[in-house]
């Protein structure tokens, strides 16, 4: 499905997020830090809803500042009243949890949500001044496959592109950003997630912000703090189960862990938990 944003000038600076899962402060500091930088199209790929609960309050953020997007694992199940989350994580116990926090989801989702992410779409390209970029979730072929930076094919990806004649290609789903360099100037960025950290002790939240004034592209991961503690403290009030809430403390997921291929696993444990990453920038 091919995108085209209305009027004579076409986007120049992207913010390209996804995996909200219900955190509406994280959310809101990414919309914050993104308006900031002058970024005139959002785009989200994904996965609105999940273990913070909050579903029609963090939809109703996507509504109000988001032109482009495209459905996750999350909404698909949600959309089918699925009593599953079809993460595809391949530990069982993962899915497990990945499940429960679906069900927080789906208690504070409204039909009229509902069928608003059933027009959604799966997978688009969007015509930029200067290339295509194809947009997903987990991958162009799989809403939730795994795209991790250790097991990434570069012939699969350069495959997409040139069957979508792309530039580059955006993706979330794995809660781990990256950016992956391709040939002749392009690439492929994972946006990482706005609603959870990314398994390194740091609790700050990421996304992507992509500048196509002009050829080449630059690609930038952002990282954003909020106010983790308090939103922890808050849901623990509410009821959401502790396994959830303190990965938003700590910066270290509790589940999710055991699918993680050993590199993904082993670098973020390497990594000093009071270290501030830096963020990561390329041009294309």
């Amino acid at each position: 499905m091919e995108l085209k944003p209305r009027g004579a000038r076409k986007p120049q600076r992207l913010a390209l997020m996804g995996g909200v899962y219900g955190n509406v402060p994280a959310l809101k500091a990414c919309l914050a830090d993104a308006r900031k930088i002058d970024c005139d199209l959002y785009v989200f790929l994904g996965d609105a809803t999940g273990c913070c609960g909050h579903s029609d309050e963090a939809l109703t953020l996507l509504r109000q500042n988001f032109q482009v997007l495209i459905q996750g694992n999350h909404e698909e199940e949600a959309i089918a009243s699925s009593e599953v989350c079809g993460c595809g994580y391949g530990d069982a116990e993962d899915e497990k949890y990945g499940c429960m926090a679906h069900q927080y989801a789906m208690n504070s989702l409204s039909d009229a949500q509902r069928r608003w992410m059933a027009t959604w779409r799966k997978n688009a390209v969007i015509e930029l001044a200067a290339g295509r970029l194809l947009l997903c979730h987990g991958s162009p072929e799989r809403i939730n496959e795994f795209l991790y930076e250790s097991k990434l094919n570069n012939a699969r990806l350069e495959n997409w592109l040139q069957q979508n004649s792309a530039q580059a290609l955006a993706c979330t789903h794995t809660g781990l950003p990256w950016i992956r360099n391709l040939s002749a100037n392009r690439f492929a960025v994972n946006c990482g997630t706005a609603g959870k950290p990314d398994n390194d002790g740091d609790p700050a939240v990421h996304y992507a912000v992509l500048n196509a004034a002009t050829a080449p592209w630059q690609i930038q991961i952002r990282r954003v703090e909020y106010s983790c503690q308090a939103w922890a403290d808050q849901l623990d009030r509410e009821g959401v189960d502790r396994i959830f809430t303190e990965p938003l403390r700590t910066g270290w997921w509790t589940t999710g862990v055991k699918s993680l291929p050993t590199f993904e696993r082993n670098k973020a444990r390497q990594k000093n938990p009071t270290e501030t990453p830096e963020s990561a920038t390329a041009d294309h």
